[in-house]
Parts: C-alpha cells; structure tokens; sequence
C-alpha cells in the first residue's frame, strides 16, 4: 500500500532534480533591438540578494555588450530596457529558516511589450548565491537574447 506512495516520491524527487539549475528563457523576436538600457535589479526584501546588485548589472552589461547589443546611458536613447528581479520564496525545508531566491531577467521595448523573458530556474538557498554565481547565471540567461539588430 505504501509502495505506490514511495514511487510516486521517487518521481517526483528526481524530476525536481533535473529540472534544478536549468535556466529558462521565452525569447521573442526582437526584431528591432540595438541599443538597450540596462535598470537596476530591483531591490528585494532580502539583503543577501540587494548586495549582489552591483554583480548583476556589471554582468548583464557585459553580456550584452559580448552579444553586440549598445548599452546606452539613457532609457530615452534605447530601443529597450533590460529589467530584472529576484523571487524569493520561503523554504520548504524544516531544518531551515533560509529563502529560496532565483533571478529574472527581461527584455521590454520602448511600448512596454516583453521581447524577452528568463530565470535562473527553480529557486535556491539565498545563502548560496554570490557575485560569481549571480554573474553565471546573468550570462546564461542572456545567451538566449535573439541577436541585435544590425544598424
């Protein structure tokens, strides 16, 4: 009687583990994207995520600069804005108090329409984010941006 709800476990244990750390990305054409402005993360409610701030913008500019995007110093002279957010939840986990956070990175034009859309994946402990981790999954989220506009 038990064995049916073990197996069932079991699945489910090792699709979560496949599906941990994937990133995700829902790119849509951009079409006419060149020079993009790049915000802020948006602060949160946990400090362990508003220090790595500064991580996640030098690494979201980079990336776009690598990929042949213009990051510009004004949201007036972009073609888009880059946005992006942490999501924080509070663990499942008993044996600790500690959230799980993953990072959301998208693309908008200059109407407000969402050209791009990608995420670290399922959320991990915020302990165990830091800049280089921030700055991996920034560059792994990018690399699913369709390529600029040439102009």
């Amino acid at each position: 009687m038990h064995l049916p709800r073990l197996a069932l476990l079991s699945l489910l244990g090792i699709s979560a583990l496949i599906t941990a750390g994937c990133n995700t990305a829902t790119p849509v054409s951009s079409g006419k994207v060149s020079k993009v402005f790049v915000r802020d993360v948006a602060a949160s409610t946990l400090h362990a995520t508003d220090i790595l701030a500064n991580a996640v913008h030098d690494a979201e500019v980079r990336a776009l600069s690598a990929q042949g995007f213009t990051v510009v110093a004004t949201e007036g002279e972009a073609d888009a804005v880059l946005r992006s957010s942490w999501h924080t939840q509070k663990s499942t986990n008993n044996r600790s108090d500690e959230p799980t956070v993953s990072l959301s990175v998208a693309l908008f034009d200059k109407s407000n329409h969402r050209l791009f859309d990608g995420s670290s994946g399922p959320g991990v402990a915020a302990n165990f984010w830091n800049d280089g981790r921030a700055t991996a999954e920034v560059t792994s989220i990018l690399k699913g941006l369709p390529a600029p506009v040439k102009k």
